[in-house]
């Protein structure tokens, strides 16, 4: 579960908009943590949400190393501000991928 961070952000960048469908699922974790997350909390997240969970699997995947992504869960978990680099490629994720799902 250490990526919901990275879902909990983007869905804190979304604008409060009609809720739509849960998203497929597709066997990849980063995805079926973007889908669960979506039924929690995702009232406000609009566009197509399959499309959203799609980008938050391959743009994480691409754009965050494994050691950024610990930093930020540890962050998370002591209450601590993420390093200021790895906070700068989660919102560019979170644009990216908002921007992608309203296409």
């Amino acid at each position: 579960m250490k990526h919901m961070w990275v879902c909990a952000v983007i869905f804190m960048a979304a604008p409060a908009l009609a809720q739509q469908s849960v998203p497929k699922t597709s066997g990849d974790p980063l995805q079926e943590i973007c889908a669960g997350f979506l039924q929690q909390s995702g009232q406000g997240v609009s566009g197509d949400r399959n499309r959203l969970c799609a980008c938050l699997s391959r743009e994480t995947k691409s754009r965050l190393t494994e050691p950024e992504m610990r930093a930020y869960s540890r962050a998370a978990e002591t209450g601590q501000p993420p390093p200021e680099a790895v906070m700068q490629k989660v919102m560019g994720i979170a644009t990216t991928c908002l921007t992608e799902a309203a296409k």
